[in-house]
């Protein structure tokens, strides 16, 4: 299973706003995590109509966190950006099983959908910019003496 570019996308520029309580632009936004400008807007709507951020309209306008990271979980951003998480529904594959209630696939999917999802929703936003943050302070040389 593979995260859409939609959900990637929306996840660094979620990480993002929760590293920059004041908000940002969608133009530094995309400029800080090299996202499409474009693209970057339409997710934002998506996270706007799920009450994950707000904007603030006019010459200062911004996006800003709707509620404080550490109560936004990964699995409310993804599924605002790619609707509820399943790396495989049964009634989705064409010539799939005549019955589905005695498909023994059918009760593996829904185990691998639960233990995603129960991974996703037990990470908060808050978190992911924290380890991000010890990332990027990693990556800094110091080159003192």
């Amino acid at each position: 299973m593979k995260l859409s570019t939609r959900a990637r996308y929306g996840l660094r520029a979620m990480i993002e706003l929760a590293l920059n309580a004041d908000g940002a632009t969608g133009r530094n936004i995309a400029k800080s995590q090299n996202l499409p400008t474009a693209y970057l807007e339409q997710l934002m709507a998506r996270l706007r109509n799920a009450n994950l951020v707000t904007s603030i309209r006019g010459a200062k306008g911004k996006f800003v966190m709707a509620r404080n990271p550490e109560t936004v979980t990964l699995s409310e951003i993804v599924s605002a950006l790619d609707g509820p998480i399943e790396i495989a529904d049964c009634a989705d594959v064409t010539y799939c099983c005549s019955e589905p209630g005695i498909c023994a696939l059918r009760r593996v999917f829904a185990g691998a959908n639960n233990a995603l999802h129960e991974h996703l929703e037990k990470t908060t936003l808050a978190e992911l910019a924290r380890q991000q943050q010890q990332e990027s302070n990693c990556q800094i040389p110091d080159y003192s003496i």
